[in-house]
């Protein structure tokens, strides 16, 4: 059962090591032919992979689980996920769960009981804090709840699933207001956080770098909640053109990518595409795409000194200065060019705003500023609106100027 669907978050957990370092290890292994790698729909109620898919292009856009008698979409963010196991060369695996209700495929379910119509039961009951999902055996409504301490009541009725008032801690109260009989199950959600999404996955540059050709099928697209966009762009490039001439300026352009890829993928991020002397780059978490505009900004006068050293090329300390714009939101991922790429409005403006900043500075979009995980990171800023090309109204931006002292 462990080596049937490998999980790169569930082996760093138990290794104890970072999960990043666990996922590029796999795709390395994916590429040196140790390993396979599968795209896998999840049931979002039984977990099982009921569609499953070698290659991204080929993943069907919904799914239906018998065993649940669910039919659900495809979710890049939710219920696509990337698996592992051995190739048959090294081990052969055979595929398929040897019990679906056993303890080995269902360790998520911590209560399953049947109640009455009528009847209100009171067990015993004392889960970890965490998510979890409050719905029944027989087709019917769920409810996803959040348990801290004591837990809440799960009322069911017909079609239906509610939460009422929490009990004793320790206990648990069952309620059926329904006309049949329900078997209420109570299953945590907390192995939603060791799957590596599609979207995770996608937005990670060891992905981008080993699998390259990994698409979506030509048409295809696919409905992405949230995503953070960072673009950034050098100020005075036609300059530094003239100054240091061509050769030595194509040189130092080139080793500012290497610097901003580097920096992009410790934080969890991807390069999408490079335009001219400009980088766009996704990232799965809000706060790794602002960390990784603030290391930046941050790290760039040492790059400048350190290229300056190496290689030669005399551009100053001031020879590379980056602009630096990020905004987070909906939009949707096509195939262009051959490569996994983004497109809507949210895109145009993530660009836009970018083209707000002066060197040394970076703009953000007041949303993805406000976000709870990016909050934290900004220390000093200035809030401002501004007139964005392609936009009617003014964009509420937050500018970081550049650090001093």
């Amino acid at each position: 059962m462990d080596l049937t669907r490998i999980r790169p978050k569930t082996l760093a957990r138990r290794w104890q090591v970072d999960d990043l370092s666990v996922t590029e290890l796999c795709l390395e292994a994916v590429r040196d032919g140790l390993l396979e790698s599968r795209w896998d729909i999840l049931c979002p109620r039984c977990r099982g992979a009921q569609l499953s898919s070698f290659a991204l292009d080929q993943l069907p856009t919904e799914a239906h689980c018998l065993s649940c008698n669910i039919h659900y979409d495809r979710d890049f963010a939710r219920n696509v996920e990337l698996s592992f196991h051995p190739s048959p060369a090294v081990r052969p695996v055979p595929q398929g769960e040897f019990c679906l209700w056993g303890p080995m495929s269902t360790s998520h379910v911590k209560l399953q009981v049947a109640v009455d119509p009528g009847q209100t039961r009171t067990l015993p009951f004392s889960p970890a804090d965490g998510p979890y999902r409050y719905r029944t055996l027989e087709t019917g409504g769920q409810r996803d709840v959040e348990i801290r301490g004591a837990a809440p009541a799960a009322i069911v009725a017909d079609g239906e699933v509610l939460t009422g008032a929490a009990g004793e801690t320790g206990t648990i109260s069952l309620e059926n207001q329904g006309s049949t009989r329900r078997t209420v199950v109570i299953e945590s959600r907390a192995w939603v956080e060791d799957a590596l999404t599609a979207h995770a996955a996608t937005t990670l540059q060891a992905f981008r770098d080993l699998f390259s050709a990994e698409a979506l099928h030509p048409g295809d697209q696919v409905s992405i909640a949230q995503i953070a966009l960072v673009f950034t762009d050098l100020k005075g490039s036609t300059a530094l053109y003239e100054r240091i001439g061509d050769a030595a300026a194509y040189h130092l352009v080139r080793e500012h990518f290497a610097f901003l890829a580097g920096i992009i993928r410790q934080n969890r991020g991807a390069i999408v595409k490079t335009i001219g002397d400009a980088v766009m780059a996704a990232f799965a978490e809000p706060a790794d795409a602002v960390r990784t505009a603030l290391e930046a900004q941050a790290r760039i006068a040492e790059f400048n000194r350190n290229l300056a050293r190496e290689a030669g090329v005399d551009g100053g300390e001031d020879a590379v200065v980056l602009k630096i714009g990020a905004h987070a939101g909906a939009c949707i991922a096509v195939t262009l060019n051959d490569r996994l790429d983004y497109f809507g409005s949210m895109v145009n403006l993530a660009a836009r705003v970018q083209g707000l900043a002066d060197g040394g500075e970076i703009v953000l979009t007041a949303g993805l500023a406000a976000d709870d995980t990016v909050a934290p990171l900004l220390t000093r800023s200035v809030s401002e609106s501004a007139a964005v090309r392609g936009f009617e109204a003014p964009v509420p931006v937050v500018r970081i100027g550049p650090a001093t002292g």
